[in-house]
């Protein structure tokens, strides 16, 4: 692990040396302060690459867990289902995003009525058997569902005894089909009332009151109050996840963040790690693909790249998008969009 460290340190070292000559050529300037910053930024990120995030999924059949994470990630790694469960089991689903592996793993039946009751302990034994890593736990039903249903019930109780209750201090309530509620703030506070109770009985109030409830709808970019999702369940899946899996979740979806902020102009540029994605925006009708985050939502997850990276608060040192950007796309790959991102939020 030394040497490893010892080769991401004089790759960073390189890295600087050359972005510190191209500001120069471009008559810009770096402190040697900022060099030291950007040193520990790229040899944190290098460690992080080999590094994944997983997300477990718990909620029925069919209530849009799977187009929701594809949403998230704007990609289809998990397949959506058109049938119900009709039996437990767990599948995982592995992918690659930007460079960076993730693992999504469904358990289908856990949340459903199917004839296999009474067997809460095998369920128990298989989910842990086979689920080795936990970032998130995403529990998602549907908005205009009235109650918590006795198979969603089961759920809870299963995910809690199978990890134990401290599982949910990393985990989200996802209400889909938002733009099916009736009354749609109304619905969304007293679900989430109701959803967090239950979730109270195996953890206590103060852990289930602190899980964050978001509103989603996959066929809309907005839900009943005008509001745009996907930026919201982007901010609060990520400052819930746990530290290990954060920097890899950034690095994957550091593209969709700082896109915009890159400059071409710059000579030291490298435009061939993005191309397809542009390709990809300028055929997109509302470039869906790109994040859009109001301040409330930059600001929280600044604090938690700061959590996670403590490095950065230290420094004292507040880099601007146009800086960040650019310096980004020098380094290039994961690393870089990951760097770029970063300074994006710092700004």
């Amino acid at each position: 692990m030394n040497n490893i460290n010892c080769m991401l340190n004089e790759t960073a070292k390189k890295l600087v040396d050359e972005i510190t000559k191209n500001l120069a050529a471009s008559k810009e300037s770096i402190s040697s302060s900022f060099g030291e910053l950007l040193s520990l930024l790229i040899d944190k990120l290098q460690l992080s690459q080999d590094k994944k995030f997983v997300f477990v999924l718990l909620g029925k059949t069919g209530v849009g867990k799977s187009s929701t994470v594809n949403s998230l990630l704007n990609q289809e790694i998990a397949p959506v289902g058109k049938y119900d469960a009709t039996t437990m089991e767990v599948q995982e689903y592995e992918h690659e995003i930007n460079g960076v592996k993730c693992s999504i793993i469904d358990t289908p039946g856990l949340c459903d009525d199917i004839p296999e009751k009474g067997n809460n302990q095998k369920y128990i034994e298989l989910i842990q058997n086979q689920v080795k890593q936990i970032d998130l736990l995403w529990f998602v039903t549907r908005l205009d569902d009235a109650r918590v249903g006795e198979d969603e019930k089961k759920g809870i109780q299963i995910i809690s005894e199978a990890f134990t209750p401290q599982v949910w201090e990393h985990s989200v309530i996802i209400f889909t089909r938002a733009n099916k509620a009736d009354d749609y703030l109304e619905e969304l506070r007293e679900r989430t009332k109701r959803i967090r109770d239950e979730i109270a009985k195996h953890t206590g109030h103060e852990v289930a009151n602190r899980i964050p409830a978001v509103a989603v709808d996959n066929k809309s970019q907005t839900t009943p109050d005008g509001k745009r999702w996907l930026e919201e369940l982007y901010t609060q899946v990520f400052i819930t996840m746990s530290q290990k899996g954060a920097i890899p979740f950034l690095m994957a979806t550091a593209p969709r963040i700082n896109k915009t902020n890159r400059d071409p102009n710059w000579n030291f540029y490298n435009q061939s790690e993005f191309k397809n994605q542009d390709k990809e925006d300028e055929n997109s009708e509302f470039n869906a693909n790109n994040f859009i985050f109001d301040s409330i939502q930059k600001e929280l997850i600044k604090k938690k790249i700061i959590e996670v990276i403590p490095a950065l608060a230290a420094a004292g040192v507040t880099i601007g998008a146009v800086v960040g950007g650019p310096i980004g796309a020098a380094i290039g790959g994961a690393v870089g969009a990951a760097v770029g991102s970063i300074f994006y939020f710092l700004n």
